[in-house]
């Protein structure tokens, strides 16, 4: 691999760039085996070249299966939490209608939606997630998002933490504005590279995490994105995400040991009623909502 900060061109192999197109790139790093590069044209930081797609669904089923994401898929009070939260934020931006979560692993989001009288489906690709979804009586679909065809249009679709992970970002983006009604709302969360816990924690973010994360966005590049494929009005606003004092020095302790040992400290210091409550954690993500522009 070249030098820090020497220009270079990609192979034919590799990918250009998902959000401009520009095929030269800087070395940043290398976590775990793959190189992260910074694009000349934009600034947007990805694994390159990408791995490819059956690489990566083999590897998204094992992480369900038995690897990192599987402990937060466990954690179902966790989940519960995070989507409840979640709803809290999005359902005053959406319009009347019905809506799409993609990505929707086990189904928590669909269900606190459900409980509040919202109809809403999703799509999921992990099996033993759609699984999990299905046995809550909960409406998941079983495959790619590229391969999605709605029989109808939605008030909102959502995508928590879902863009980072796939090759093509772009061409998410261009289903969500067709799946969407007119004055319909997509709504993004995605971890923020321009983010406080992100430039001091550098390598060690909970975040920096290829091959789950091949894309790392800060709000100028995901806001150039989705210009780019047809959307407008956008707004984007850093975001907490509620954890326990437990869980989060579990999670933590796993990219940054020292940082996950301080939080756990601090958890066997306050009194045991605080132990289990959610804290809303500056982990270093943003949500995304924008609307397709009237030119469609």
């Amino acid at each position: 691999m070249p030098p820090a900060g020497v220009t270079v061109a990609m192979s034919e192999q590799a990918s250009s760039c998902v959000v401009c197109g520009d095929g030269e790139a800087r070395p940043v790093l290398v976590k775990d085996g793959w190189p992260l590069v910074r694009c000349v044209g934009c600034d947007l930081v990805s694994v390159r070249p990408l791995p490819d797609a059956d690489e990566l669904e083999r590897h998204h089923e094992q992480s369900y299966r038995d690897g990192a994401y599987a402990r937060f898929a466990a954690a179902e009070r966790v989940r519960e939490t995070v989507a409840r939260h979640r709803l809290a934020l999005v359902r005053p931006l959406a319009p009347t209608g019905p809506w799409l979560d993609v990505g929707c692993s086990t189904g928590a989001f669909l269900a606190e939606a459900a409980a509040a009288g919202i109809e809403a489906e999703g799509v999921e690709l992990a099996a033993p997630a759609v699984a999990a979804a299905r046995t809550r009586g909960l409406r998941v679909h079983h495959l790619r998002a590229e391969d999605f065809r709605p029989e109808r249009r939605y008030a909102m679709v959502t995508a928590f933490d879902v863009i980072e992970h796939l090759r093509d970002p772009g061409a998410l983006a261009t289903r969500a504005r067709a799946w969407l009604a007119p004055e319909g709302v997509l709504v993004l969360t995605l971890p923020d590279l321009a983010s406080l816990p992100a430039r001091v924690l550098g390598r060690h973010w909970f975040y920096c995490a290829p091959p789950d994360h091949l894309h790392y966005f800060t709000p100028a590049t995901i806001r150039r994105l989705l210009a780019g494929h047809g959307f407008a009005d956008m707004t984007i606003r850093p975001l907490r995400k509620p954890l326990t004092l437990e869980y989060a020095g579990e999670q933590l302790g796993r990219q940054v040991p020292r940082l996950g040992a301080a939080v756990d400290l601090l958890a066997a210091a306050v009194p045991a009623r605080w132990r289990g409550r959610p804290w809303l954690l500056p982990l270093g993500e943003m949500l995304v909502a924008a609307r397709p522009r009237a030119d469609r």
